[in-house]
């Protein structure tokens, strides 16, 4: 029996990590920062472009875009080095009880967006970050009050078992196992 559920789980983990809604407008399109970041900043500079939403907002960085009438974007906060400083320093003393980047993220997410007034926003980044990204989305955003939406780079393909022969992909995966697991205890006891 434990040879199969170590099977499956060999099978079915890596393409579990990939998720995604049906991309819809929304007020915003929210990027989440790492490795792939090219791909991810260009997803979220295509939905906007493609008028999808109006606002893009980085919460790593504190970065604040509106989208112009040619589908560009113009920068409304986080372009100086000091506020920039400032944004990671109100980072650290507002969140030194969570210890998940990934949350902190879709905590300065909900603050921006409810700074700004939005309800509804599209979260972009790598495919293999999206299981982990909804878990933590589902935590963070009220769905009552908020309409959330998971859309990864498209030129990031999905996981699949083939990839656990890949010693980059296989540290992936489980890196991202680790840490909803870690994730889902620290969350009980906060």
């Amino acid at each position: 029996m434990a040879l199969l559920m170590v099977t499956l789980f060999a099978i079915f983990a890596p393409g579990f990590l990939f998720t995604e809604d049906v991309t819809r407008k929304a007020d915003a399109v929210i990027l989440f920062v790492g490795p792939g970041d090219e791909d991810r900043l260009n997803e979220a500079k295509q939905l906007i472009k493609e008028g999808y939403a109006r606002y893009l907002l980085i919460p790593f960085s504190g970065e604040l875009f509106e989208a112009d009438n040619a589908g560009g974007l113009v920068r409304l906060t986080g372009d100086h080095p000091h506020e920039k400083l400032f944004h990671r320093t109100r980072i650290a003393e507002n969140y030194k009880k969570h210890y998940e980047n990934t949350h902190i993220e879709a905590l300065e997410a909900k603050r921006m967006m409810d700074e700004l007034g939005v309800r509804s926003a599209m979260l972009v980044s790598s495919g293999y970050h999206m299981r982990r990204i909804r878990l933590i989305a589902g935590r963070v955003f009220d769905a009552r009050k908020y309409v959330i939406a998971l859309k990864p780079a498209r030129r990031q393909t999905a996981l699949t078992a083939a990839d656990w022969l890949n010693n980059e992909n296989r540290k992936i995966i489980g890196s991202e196992y680790l840490k909803m697991g870690w994730f889902l205890i620290y969350f009980l006891f906060q």
